[in-house]
């Protein structure tokens, strides 16, 4: 299996009203920055496209100084989008990912 790697996803400001959290950025764990994007995308609703991505930071330390409250974050081992905390909702479990993962399998 792929290694998981952790992403802190900085969009261009301006476009809050895409993102339902209201923040310009996002915390994912993922295989890499396209499964990552992909990830952040499925949360927007109303058809909305994702922002423009003003920066990428690969292997975030989630103790160094994030632009969040650190309660505010999911698990950030876990794979998925753990700012905002979305993958609280389904847990450590790779074989139980959301849809984005459909075409990929877990070994």
């Amino acid at each position: 299996m792929p290694a998981m790697r952790r992403f802190w996803i900085e969009f261009e400001r301006g476009y809050q009203r895409t993102l339902w959290w209201l923040a310009p950025y996002a915390g994912v764990t993922g295989y890499d920055e396209q499964h990552c994007l992909e990830m952040v995308a499925d949360l927007i609703t109303d058809g909305a496209e994702l922002p423009p991505v003003r920066r990428i930071t690969p292997d975030i330390v989630v103790d160094e100084n994030l632009p969040v409250n650190l309660r505010a974050l999911g698990v950030p081992v876990w794979p998925g989008v753990w700012y905002p905390p979305m993958n609280l909702k389904y847990g450590p479990n790779f074989t139980r990912l959301p849809p984005w993962n459909s075409d990929r399998t877990a070994d």
